[in-house]
């Protein structure tokens, strides 16, 4: 007798194999479709946006495999041109339409988070977006017409979880809004509406998207190259972070230089950490900081801590009128501030060498870490958390611990003390990036590197 009683069988597996590779194809066109609307966002990405607009006007019920490979491989080429590795190049061939998808995208947690937000603003930008115009500051208690528009942009923007009922009132509630608000940008969270509030608040969700993407990007193009302990410090977000075996170990805020006198972008390695380091003033330096003091003080040099220096490597002394005279005209001596409570670098410096002549320091002026803005210093970077740092090196990384432990109550010797391994040091300017927590952050482009200044606003 012949067998058919397989028959009904293979044809119901048949069946299911045709809905789950239509089922894979469909779910592939939609992780392709999310990643080239963020790629797309870039500028002269011609290729990936004629890309996405072919997938956008494919039916999702019927998925041709081609259209789907010619994305693939525009993707693939993007992030191998920014050297960029993926899992995609390893795939077996039997690897499901979903699975090549997803081996396309890039290898960092924030992925997802970041593609989610930046779906989210480009939904968000057919929205009314009209320009916030209060003509004066706005604080909590205050009633005012333009409130409703507030809170709305607010309530978009997730910072305001439910909607006013007091419409035009500057509530309590919208207070708390308002400081979620300001926190995610960098600003000063007190809840004031002011221009700089105002300002990020008209940032539309369409320029959102695109720093969020551009930013992206970058990052994960300077990623690749990070070990796996090091220290980064972001500068336009006046942030340090310090990772071991890819772990996080410490956070800490920092001040980095003015915007005409900036922290430069470069990569080294921290070999070494001073102790109780006395402060060679730069000639740049002198000039326009320090001579200045001395003219409208002639006790500067002496309260201050420092010793003036002739070229013969000798100490000079003056009398208060005479160091005023002597900052009026050239000035002939090398100062040098001694290490102490007045010294300018604090308790510690980290050394690295660079052509720039910067590197990591303490500072005596704490509070200036209290500010959202601090870019302060005259291009080197002052560390709130240097203590901690420097005691972690010091268990981590520095070869004679012994003289480092007997030193600790001595404030005024100046010690070196070499790293038994080198520590990377990175600093990179990155205004936007989404946490851990799904939240967008921004930050202003305080040396105006990009070309529009409104592209990150």
């Amino acid at each position: 007798m012949k067998e058919y009683w397989y028959w009904p069988l293979l044809l119901l597996c048949l069946i299911t194999q045709n809905v789950r590779a239509g089922s894979s194809n469909e779910m592939a066109l939609q992780t392709l479709t999310g990643q080239l609307q963020m790629l797309s966002l870039l500028p002269d990405q011609a290729a990936l946006r004629l890309s996405l607009q072919q997938l956008q006007q494919t039916s999702s019920s019927v998925v041709p495999s081609g259209q789907l490979s010619n994305a693939e491989q525009e993707i693939a080429a993007f992030w191998q041109q920014q050297g960029v590795s993926l899992p995609f190049a390893s795939l077996p061939e039997s690897a499901t339409p979903l699975q090549r998808a997803i081996a396309l995208e890039p290898q960092r947690q924030e992925y997802q988070l970041t593609l989610n937000r930046i779906q989210y603003l480009l939904w968000l930008k057919n929205q009314p977006w009209p320009e916030i115009a209060p003509k004066g500051w706005l604080r909590p208690g205050d009633n005012h017409a333009v409130i409703p528009q507030i809170a709305q942009r607010l309530l978009w923007l997730g910072d305001l979880q439910e909607p006013q009922t007091n419409v035009y009132d500057y509530s309590e509630e919208l207070a708390i809004a308002v400081k979620h608000f300001q926190a995610r940008h960098g600003l000063k969270v007190d809840a004031v509406i002011g221009p700089q509030t105002l300002r990020w608040l008209n940032v539309t969700p369409q320029q959102r998207a695109t720093v969020l993407a551009q930013q992206f990007v970058s990052e994960t193009i300077y990623r690749q190259q990070l070990p796996d302990s090091y220290i980064l410090v972001n500068v336009p977000a006046y942030e340090l972070s310090l990772v071991d075996a890819g772990k996080s170990v410490m956070q800490s805020k920092v001040i980095v230089g003015l915007p005409y006198r900036q922290t430069p972008l470069l990569q080294s390695r921290i070999s070494s950490i001073v102790l109780n380091p006395g402060w060679h003033v730069p000639r740049s330096l002198l000039r326009k900081d320090v001579l200045p003091h001395i003219r409208k003080d002639g006790n500067y040099l002496r309260d201050r801590d420092f010793l003036a220096y002739d070229a013969e490597g000798k100490v000079v002394s003056q009398t208060a009128a005479e160091w005023q005279q002597l900052a009026r005209g050239p000035f002939p001596y090398r100062l040098v501030q001694q290490p102490g409570r007045h010294s300018a670098l604090g308790r510690y410096k980290f050394h690295f060498d660079n052509s720039f002549d910067v590197y990591l320091h303490d500072t005596p002026e704490k509070q200036l870490f209290s500010k959202a803005e601090r870019a302060f210093s005259s291009g080197c970077v002052r560390v709130e958390k240097a203590d901690e740092l420097a005691q972690w090196l010091a268990q981590h990384r520095v070869k004679d611990q012994r003289t480092w432990r007997n030193m600790q109550q001595d404030y005024h010797t100046t010690q070196w003390f070499s790293l038994k391994q080198p520590l990377a040091v990175y600093l990179v300017y990155w205004t936007a990036w989404v946490d851990a927590q799904g939240r967008a952050q921004f930050r202003d482009d305080i040396y105006h590197k990009f070309s529009s200044v409104e592209e990150l606003r």
